[in-house]
């Protein structure tokens, strides 16, 4: 799986369950909603925007992980935001936008004669959600425009885009199932593939699986959530340099989590684990090969403050 890919997964993933919890929270009469909603929210350790809408920022740091092969290693850390802009509800139909921004701090260590740089994810999102009511069933698209680059030049190469079509069944209050079709273009490179995922809410336990992004947790207390969660990390980013002209970084992160709900909107996360399965690869302006490494595993540690709608 490419970094690109495994991004734009992810975003298939906060689409799948952000409709699976308005798919279970609107069954719920109307002077229990707002209790109901947050009995159905749905666990976030690292901030990818899914359960209710909020405002979030995530930031992680990473070890220096070495090079497998050779001497030398790579420093990464990133900060994440997603800010919801839009939504309306029309019948049946909810559209919504959002936009997030991610910035990646890399330093390659004179690697490829690369030393530090500073990149840039921008995507948009345009979701649809239909739910028809007294209906178990649910359908929602999207599309996500986006750019990964280092704003030092920008071209066609930085542009991504990607766009997801899904069906599900809400079998029951704590079980919901759905299946669709993935798509995505980047990097002059398009990929289509089946979406399926489940959620299971046993309380006070929830199990989250919905490829690549799985959590298994318990809320311990009203105020406090623990958790064990894997997911991909790293991104695909445009460059501007004599050798380089395309970065892609893959790799996947374990955490173990600890969520406290200060308020019913306001929520601060920890995570602490291990990057494991890193990738780098550096691609020249005629989109050919000229390294790829495997990068040594690495601890990490991460926070994100959320304030939900």
């Amino acid at each position: 799986m490419t970094p690109t890919t495994a991004r734009l997964l992810s975003a298939t993933l906060t689409t799948f369950i952000l409709a699976a919890t308005l798919s279970l929270s609107a069954q719920t009469p109307d002077a229990t909603a707002e209790k109901a909603v947050r009995s159905v929210d749905l666990i976030d350790p690292a901030a990818f925007g899914f359960g209710r809408p909020g405002y979030m920022v995530d930031a992680t740091f990473i070890d220096t992980q070495d090079f497998a092969n050779r001497p030398g290693g790579l420093d990464f850390s990133e900060v994440r935001t997603i800010l919801p802009v839009w939504t309306k509800k029309v019948g049946d139909l909810r559209i919504g936008v959002s936009l997030s921004y991610n910035l990646s701090e890399l330093d390659f260590n004179e690697f490829a004669g690369l030393q530090s740089e500073s990149l840039h994810t921008l995507e948009a999102q345009v979701g649809l959600f239909w739910r028809p009511e007294q209906s178990r069933w649910w359908g929602l698209g999207f599309i996500t425009p986006g750019i990964g680059t280092d704003f030092q030049g920008l071209s066609w190469d930085d542009f991504e885009i990607s766009g997801l079509g899904l069906l599900g069944y809400r079998f029951t209050n704590s079980f919901s199932l759905a299946g669709g079709l993935f798509a995505q273009y980047g990097a002059q490179e398009g990929t289509v593939m089946p979406a399926l995922g489940f959620i299971w809410q046993p309380e006070p336990f929830i199990v989250q699986v919905t490829p690549p992004f799985v959590v298994l947790g318990w809320r311990a207390t009203d105020r406090i959530t623990l958790s064990l969660s894997a997911y991909p990390g790293g991104g695909s980013w445009d460059i501007e340099d004599p050798n380089v002209n395309r970065v892609d970084l893959n790799g996947w992160q374990t955490a173990a989590s600890v969520i406290f709900q200060f308020t019913d909107r306001c929520s601060i996360s920890v995570r602490t684990g291990l990057n494991i399965g890193g990738e780098l690869e550096l691609r020249d302006d005629s989109n050919r090969v000229i390294a790829n490494e495997t990068l040594e595993s690495a601890p990490f540690g991460a926070v994100n403050v959320r304030w939900q709608f």
